[in-house]
């Protein structure tokens, strides 16, 4: 009945709210805001309220601060989807990555940080829900599973934000209600997995390994690194549905916004999940302590400093792997957007860098 009662509204209030636009013929510029948007909003902090007050019991605790952190990922949501923004992001490509940046990337953060799923599961159905699903299969299993889960989370991630680049998508979304509701859906819907994968509090086998979430981070950055290094870089308008008069500076820090802003809350999240990896050895260690010196701990936990060395090996190596790929990939684009840079100046192109590099130019002759 609830599933079927809120497709029901929202239906109702999508057709109404696109009827308005339509109708007013202020979809490209108007500031009107979405019905069906704010009663989604509300209703989703309304199930999660009383969710709470039901005492959905979860394996993660539910502290204040994971309320307000679930407050403040629907307020961002809003914040993106709504005027000011939400009617900028139709006359400016760089107001429209802002708004794919929060819909992409901090508000999912937020959400998923705060564990909302026992007690949206409470606020529906009146159960109360963990999180942890009882293994039912061999541990081989699961890590299968955790793999395509890991491959097939980023691969839609990456695929959705370079579908919705492609500059006749991407211009649809500027003439079309029906067409921006699919690209603000699909963006925070891969989005939402991609993050789910990456901040779940659980190891393996149950959670990703955080090996493969450094990966799925530092794969996620390099995409985000070479898409927005293009669009900075380039010098032909790519979307001319937008109403910007400066058509190209605007692309230009719309792709500085995919560029740098993106890379770095990567970066802020890879932080985070080596900080999740400290805290799970820390509980092992702290598991193997409370243990007597029986035949069984032996065989679980290394007992001389050999033994652990051959142990960690494997993973180190991995990892330094990882991080220096990431290094070298990241010199090497720097490298080439220098080179991109040079080929565009010796063409007599006037790229934002040779015009900064002009304008210092003409201020040293005015001096001397």
């Amino acid at each position: 009945m609830w599933p079927g009662a809120i497709a029901v509204i929202f239906g109702l209030l999508a057709a109404s709210s696109w009827m308005q636009r339509t109708s007013d013929g202020a979809y490209g510029h108007g500031w009107i805001f979405d019905l069906a948007v704010i009663a989604a909003a509300g209703l989703v902090c309304l199930i999660y309220a009383l969710g709470v007050a039901r005492g959905a019991m979860s394996t993660v605790p539910q502290q204040r601060w994971r309320h307000a952190a679930f407050a403040a990922g629907i307020a961002t949501a809003l914040v993106a989807l709504e005027p000011p923004l939400g009617a900028l992001a139709r006359q400016f490509f760089v107001a429209r990555q802002i708004q794919d940046l929060l819909l992409g990337i901090v508000a999912p953060i937020l959400i998923v940080i705060s564990s909302p799923r026992s007690a949206l599961i409470s606020g529906m159905t009146g159960e109360s829900r963990s999180s942890e699903t009882p293994y039912q299969v061999d541990d081989m299993d699961l890590r299968a599973d955790s793999f395509r889960q890991n491959a097939g989370g980023t691969a839609l991630a990456i695929v959705v934000l370079c579908v919705w680049l492609y500059p006749p998508f991407q211009n649809a979304t500027v003439a079309s209600a029906l067409a921006e509701m699919a690209l603000n859906v699909t963006t925070f819907g891969a989005a939402f997995v991609f993050w789910s994968l990456i901040l779940d509090f659980r190891p393996l086998p149950a959670g990703a390994g955080y090996g493969s979430r450094l990966m799925m981070l530092w794969i996620m950055a390099l995409s985000h690194i070479v898409i927005g290094t293009y669009l900075t870089m380039k010098t032909e308008i790519l979307y001319s549905a937008y109403g910007a008069t400066d058509a190209l500076s605007d692309e230009t820090v719309g792709g500085f916004v995919i560029w740098v802003p993106s890379a770095l809350l990567c970066l802020g999240a890879i932080i985070m999940v080596i900080h999740l990896w400290g805290r799970h050895e820390d509980r092992v260690w702290a598991k193997y302590s409370g243990w007597s010196s029986s035949n069984s701990a032996a065989l679980l936990f290394p007992t001389t400093g050999e033994q652990l060395i051959t142990l960690a090996r494997p993973k180190n190596r991995a990892l330094a792997i990882s991080l220096t790929s990431f290094v070298i990939a990241a010199f090497g684009l720097t490298i080439f957007g220098g080179i991109l840079n040079h080929i565009n100046n010796e063409r007599g192109v006037a790229t934002p860098t040779s015009l900064v590099a002009q304008h210092s130019t003409a201020i040293h002759r005015s001096t001397d």
